[in-house]
């Protein structure tokens, strides 16, 4: 199972944001785990870019900086295979979403965070 760092660029994520994932080994069982814990940013990094992120009444915020490239509130936590869930509310002006099975590395463009984006 290839591992993952779930990226998320956006600007309001609620506290539902969780995957699911299977037990392994064809365990069909499964279990819902949240990624974020309502209160602050623990387990969470800003990379790359100059946007601000923090929590406000249970949701994660973002506020961007003009002239600033894309930014990433990733978690510091590998994930395998998984579901995710969450609710977002976005500013139609920005090109906002979360990247999955993305990475960020010293040998990319000094750790530019680089992958597949959902919208």
């Amino acid at each position: 199972m290839k591992n993952l760092i779930l990226h998320i660029a956006l600007i309001s994520l609620t506290c539902a944001l969780s995957v699911v994932f299977g037990g392994g080994n064809g365990d069909k069982e499964r279990q819902w785990i949240s990624l974020f814990n309502g209160k602050n940013l623990e387990g969470w990094v800003q990379r790359n870019g100059t946007a601000t992120y923090r929590v406000e009444s249970g949701s994660i915020v973002g506020k961007t900086s003009e002239g600033s490239p894309n930014s990433f509130l990733c978690s510091l936590q590998e994930y395998g295979d998984f579901e995710l869930k969450f609710e977002v509310k976005l500013d139609h002006d920005l090109n906002s979403g979360v990247q999955i099975r993305s990475r960020s590395v010293p040998d990319f463009k000094n750790y530019r965070v680089h992958g597949p984006q959902v919208e």
